[in-house]
C-alpha cells in the first residue's frame, strides 16, 4: 500500500475535509426538515449540500455557515419545485376531467350542448360584419390591428363592430336563458 492518498478523477480524495463535517450533521437534517417537513427529502438536500461542498471546497473557517446555507438554499428549491408540480399535476387532473364526457355528470354535458347550440344561434343572427369581427377576435386570437389590415377597415370601426358583436351575443343569450332554453 502506498502512504499517497489515492486519486479521484485527476484529483487528490476528499475523504479527510468531509470526514470533518460529520459534527454538523444533525444540524444539517435538522434544518432541511424543517423546512421540507419530510426526513427523505431533508436527506437529499443535506446529502447535495455535501456534494457541492466536496466539489468547491469553500474557505476553512466558515464550513457550518456554509453549509447551513446551502441546505437552506437546496431546501427552499425543493419546496418551490414540489408546489410547482403540484400546481402543474392539479391543473392536469382538472383539465382532463374538464375534457372527459365520462368524467363529468351527464346534466353538465347537455347544458354544455344548449349553451353551445344557443351561442351558435346567437352568432348566426348576427350582422356578417359584426359576425367576422367576433370570430377573428374570439376565434383566432387576432388583435384588433391585424383584423383592420386583413379586412381594409380602420382599428375603430374593429373595436365598434366588436362592441356591437358582444353586446348582441350578451342580450341573445339573457334573453335563451330567460325563456329557460340554456344555462
Amino acid at each position: 500500500m502506498s502512504d499517497h492518498p489515492p486519486q479521484v478523477a485527476g484529483s487528490v480524495c476528499r475523504a479527510e475535509p468531509i470526514a470533518s463535517l460529520m459534527p454538523h450533521l444533525a444540524v444539517l437534517h435538522r434544518v432541511a426538515e424543517r423546512i421540507l417537513g419530510c426526513r427523505d427529502l431533508a436527506r437529499d438536500a443535506v446529502q447535495e449540500a455535501l456534494v457541492t461542498y466536496w466539489r468547491e471546497q469553500p474557505a476553512h473557517g466558515h464550513e457550518r455557515a456554509w453549509l447551513i446555507r446551502t441546505v437552506i438554499h437546496r431546501s427552499l428549491h425543493e419546496r418551490r419545485a414540489q408546489a410547482r408540480r403540484r400546481r402543474w399535476e392539479s391543473d392536469a387532473v382538472r383539465d382532463a376531467a374538464s375534457d372527459c364526457p365520462l368524467c363529468s355528470p351527464p346534466d353538465h354535458e347537455l347544458e354544455r350542448r344548449e349553451l353551445a347550440a344557443s351561442l351558435d344561434a346567437a352568432l348566426r343572427a348576427l350582422p356578417e360584419e359584426h359576425r367576422t369581427v367576433f370570430l377573428l377576435r374570439e376565434l383566432h386570437g387576432l388583435e384588433y390591428d391585424a383584423i383592420a389590415l386583413r379586412l381594409s377597415i380602420p382599428v375603430g370601426t374593429v373595436r365598434s363592430r366588436l362592441s356591437r358583436a358582444r353586446c348582441a351575443l350578451r342580450v341573445a343569450l339573457r334573453r335563451n336563458v330567460l325563456a329557460g332554453g340554456g344555462p
